[in-house]
């Protein structure tokens, strides 16, 4: 399987080749997103059902690190570019 394509990308406006570093950079900033929402969600609901904030609070804490992960890769601009 090679690592290059010619494909058009709908990432960006114009047409390049799909690189692997470009894949992974969009994969790092959706997975982190994706977890630290629903890190952030698991840490609610188990603060639902339980009752108390120390089973949630590793949870929340899990949230809260990858939402500066998030952040940062925000930052970076790993996501997709607005048009």
């Amino acid at each position: 399987m090679a690592t290059v394509f010619g494909i058009r990308n709908v990432w960006h406006e114009s047409t390049y080749p799909a690189e692997i570093p470009v894949r992974v950079r969009h994969f790092v900033w959706l997975s982190t997103g994706m977890f630290s929402a629903a890190a952030l969600a698991v840490a609610f609901v188990s603060y639902t059902f339980t009752g108390a904030f120390e089973t949630a609070s590793s949870h929340f804490f899990a949230s809260v690190l990858s939402g500066a992960v998030f952040g940062l890769t925000n930052i970076l601009r790993f996501g997709p570019s607005e048009a």
